[in-house]
């Protein structure tokens, strides 16, 4: 279930589970693109997160069957993203020219040496990247694991509200999906403004995602929340910052722009998506269940 990588996977349901709402999204490709056809913001009641306790889960269930009925579709596959810092990322170099079985088994032949958890317990996807600069006849692979067991309650909890779950992707690459169009980057860091928490995704080598995250006591603090995320090890490092999430706006866009010393703008899904009602929900904060719908290479 683990993964998206290369799969035309863009009538599935995005859906972005927050510590206070669920959003969804449905998309349908026409022309090249995608368009909206549905999506819902849904609250949540305040003991809600990604521990999934027996109350949280009934939370959970609830707020998935209001938010697919508010999404008026009949689609019930859908994505779900995990926490770049829940799941490992590693690039690896294989021979060239493996079949994509024999990619996978030589992953999983090194599991062990790979990942800090036992291979029963192991979901893994990959995605070959293209020839390795320093070593001929070995090609880039990257690899992404988590525990079985971590998406096993996930399922059981989107069964339960009468949706399936059969994909699960890595939120950074969902983002970076929807908000930069260009293949690569490294000097691009995209930064989630919400009510209760700031988080920064960046690149390391522009293919592993580095993700940080600071919760808000309030948030008249999200300017000193950024301040924490914006070490003086990164400052340099980036040529603009993408602005989203359901506290974005341009306001705040501008202040970051002044304070940081770089070029920042709010994020919202590229050209290719149309169908946003930005008076009902702003785009920027669906950006994450937007990248899940739309699907595809990271």
């Amino acid at each position: 279930m683990l993964g998206r990588f290369g799969r035309d996977t863009g009538s599935l349901l995005g859906v972005e589970i927050t510590s206070d709402a669920i959003r969804m999204l449905h998309l349908r490709r026409q022309r090249g693109g995608c368009r909206v056809v549905g999506w819902a913001h849904e609250r949540l009641g305040a003991a809600s997160g990604s521990s999934l306790e027996f109350d949280q889960m009934e939370r959970l269930v609830a707020g998935l069957r209001q938010a697919h009925a508010r999404c008026r579709t009949s689609q019930c596959r859908a994505a779900l993203a995990l926490p770049a810092s829940q799941v490992i990322c590693k690039v690896c170099r294989l021979p060239a020219g493996l079949p994509g079985h024999a990619v996978e088994a030589a992953l999983l032949a090194q599991a062990e040496q790979l990942f800090p958890f036992p291979v029963e317990d192991l979901a893994l996807d990959f995605q070959v990247h293209g020839p390795c600069v320093e070593d001929v006849g070995q090609v880039e692979v990257l690899v992404v694991a988590c525990r079985q067991s971590q998406l096993d309650p996930l399922e059981r909890v989107f069964a339960q509200a009468g949706l399936q779950l059969v994909a699960v992707e890595v939120d950074s690459f969902a983002l970076r999906r929807a908000l930069v169009p260009e293949p690569q980057a490294g000097d691009i860091a995209l930064l989630q403004l919400e009510p209760d928490e700031v988080i920064l995704h960046r690149w390391q080598g522009g293919r592993v995602p580095h993700r940080q995250r600071i919760a808000l006591p309030s948030m008249e603090r999200w300017a000193e929340a950024v301040n924490g995320l914006w070490q003086p090890d990164i400052q340099g490092a980036f040529e603009q910052v993408v602005l989203f999430g359901a506290a974005a706006d341009e306001a705040r866009a501008a202040d970051l722009s002044e304070h940081l010393g770089v070029k920042c703008h709010v994020g919202r899904p590229g050209p290719l998506v149309s169908g946003f009602d930005e008076t009902s929900v702003p785009a920027a904060a669906m950006a994450l269940a937007c990248g899940l719908a739309m699907g595809g290479p990271v």
